[in-house]
């Protein structure tokens, strides 16, 4: 869409193609969601989007259909989620799923190839050429009433997929948004996908084998002991680097750094406490030095959502 309006957030957002469109294309998109946002301060989020309310307010306002209709799909091949075609992305997918082998020395060898692809394809999509400009992406990817642990461990793993993850509160709801390059945006999403499944999995089949395993705090203990164990396992192979790639990665993140302060520059720091439960936490440690991830990308992922762009 050239335009949306989140009530959530009280946010309008635009394409980006709108820079290089017509006076009356961009004039008559931004009415469009001034019109949705009206509507939202004087009805409330349940009215029809686009009823008899909000077409009768556009010709109180003396808009006709031309901002009516302003809202317009864009074609699939300005659709940044199209990650299928990147050759050196299919080629990580593949290593990926390698690393679920149940031979532990392929498993190993596969898990450090996709992660040196991943990062050769961010040194050669110029993420770590500071002369050149480079589009980064927000996503927001889940949704939820409140923060817990099994979001933030998703969030810690996102990261070793060269994301940066903040938490986004609303009156109503908490957001884990990515920040990143489009590629990488699309595979952390996809990944927090599976992982919003495999977490409960892992999770029943430790409670089957331990069974005095219960409660939320063994629950959260055991999810925080998965992010633990999994970017342990991400890191000791990222030692393994030689050097180049070693000075590569750290421009990577400092870059990666440098547009989370552009996207939020007034981002603040939470703490968050709890009870602990060192066996479950253990026991999540290991399961996490177990986890691989297969990223099987669809063009269309159901939890697609609106991105925000920014440019460094």
């Amino acid at each position: 869409m050239l335009g949306y309006f989140d009530p959530d957030f009280s946010e309008l957002g635009f394409h980006e193609r709108l820079m290089h469109a017509s006076h009356e294309e961009l004039y008559n998109t931004i009415r469009h969601e001034l019109a949705h946002y009206m509507i939202f301060i004087n009805y409330g989020p349940y009215i029809q989007p686009h009823g008899a309310i909000f077409k009768t307010f556009c010709l109180e306002m003396g808009w006709g259909e031309d901002v009516f209709s302003a809202t317009t799909c864009l074609d699939d091949n300005m659709n940044m989620g199209v990650v299928q075609e990147n050759i050196v992305l299919r080629k990580v997918q593949k290593l990926m799923a390698l690393a679920t082998s149940n031979n532990e020395n392929e498993s190993e060898q596969a898990m450090i190839k996709a992660q040196q692809l991943l990062l050769k394809h961010n040194i050669d999509s110029n993420y770590a050429d500071n002369d050149n400009e480079e589009k980064v992406f927000l996503k927001r990817i889940l949704k939820q009433k409140n923060e817990n642990a099994k979001m933030r461990s998703i969030a810690a793993k996102l990261k070793t997929f060269f994301v940066n993850t903040v938490y986004n509160k609303t009156k109503e709801n908490i957001y884990l948004e990515v920040v990143g390059t489009a590629v990488n945006v699309e595979i952390a999403e996809y990944v927090a996908a599976v992982l919003q499944t495999d977490l409960d999995r892992l999770w029943e089949l430790a409670k089957e084998q331990y069974t005095h395993l219960k409660g939320m705090v063994a629950k959260n203990s055991f999810f925080l002991g998965i992010a633990t164990g999994y970017c342990n396992k991400i890191n000791s192979l990222k030692k393994g680097y030689e050097s180049d790639l070693a000075n590569s990665l750290m421009v990577i993140e400092k870059k990666l750094m440098a547009a989370n302060d552009m996207v939020y520059p007034r981002l603040s720091k939470s703490k968050s406490n709890g009870s602990y439960c060192h066996e479950s936490s253990l026991l999540g440690q290991q399961a996490g030095r177990q986890l691989n991830i297969n990223p099987a990308l669809n063009k269309s992922s159901k939890n697609s959502g609106a991105y925000l762009t920014y440019t460094n």
